[in-house]
């Protein structure tokens, strides 16, 4: 695992107090996750492979760059859904999968119950961008990484918006070493620790729920 990376930028911390204020509506953290989200994507695609293309201009025909690798979108569901329209807007023709893993209070063990990942050839150039906003034990996101290296994925990236220690430390003692270099992780801010009922403090709550309402 290349290690990871946090998110810097003015604009990011402003939104992010904006999302943990207890006191924001709905409507306002659902922009402020939003705006958040297009400045994570720009750091998720900053080392993304180019290709030479031609392109012609109204007045003549010049060497230009287009993204070499396939980008596949991949939000668990349902709080990752607050970080896909971020991304799409960089990548509109991103394919893009649903997972569905939700967490036992009890036991804090993922629970799988869906998993659809768009049509791939076998080593196919691709980058794969799993999109967690919340980053807590890790078990969700090491679910999904173990899922994508098991397919013969090469190129995995993490992006959430916060992460607990516990959780980054446990992703990385959990991915085999052969297969570290193939996953990068991104959040926007590493939080102090988890509390005893697995929530990330500070934090910001539950990210789906203060999304969706419920």
């Amino acid at each position: 695992m290349k290690g990871l990376k946090i998110v810097e930028h003015p604009v990011l911390k402003h939104h992010m107090s904006v999302i943990r204020d207890k006191s924001t509506s709905k409507q306002q953290f659902k922009y402020s996750l939003d705006i958040i989200s297009h400045i994570l994507a720009l750091e998720v695609f900053e080392d993304a492979t180019l290709k030479k293309i031609s392109v012609e201009t109204p007045f003549e025909t010049i060497k230009g760059s287009a993204l070499k690798e396939r980008i596949v979108l991949l939000p668990i569901l349902r709080a990752g859904l607050g970080l896909l329209e971020g991304f799409i807007y960089f990548v509109p023709d991103a394919s893009i999968g649903h997972v569905g893993v939700y967490r036992d209070e009890k036991t804090l063990k993922p629970v799988p119950y869906y998993f659809r990942f768009p049509k791939f050839v076998k080593g196919e150039d691709m980058i794969v961008v799993i999109l967690d906003p919340m980053i807590a034990t890790g078990g969700s996101s090491i679910y999904v990484i173990n899922k994508l290296i098991e397919m013969g994925i090469k190129k995995i990236r993490l992006a959430s918006v916060i992460a607990a220690p516990e959780g980054v430390k446990m992703i990385m003692e959990s991915i085999k070493p052969v297969h570290l270099k193939k996953v990068e992780m991104f959040t926007c801010c590493l939080d102090d620790c988890l509390n005893d009922r697995g929530f990330i403090l500070p934090g910001l709550g539950d990210a789906g729920d203060r999304l969706y309402g419920t």
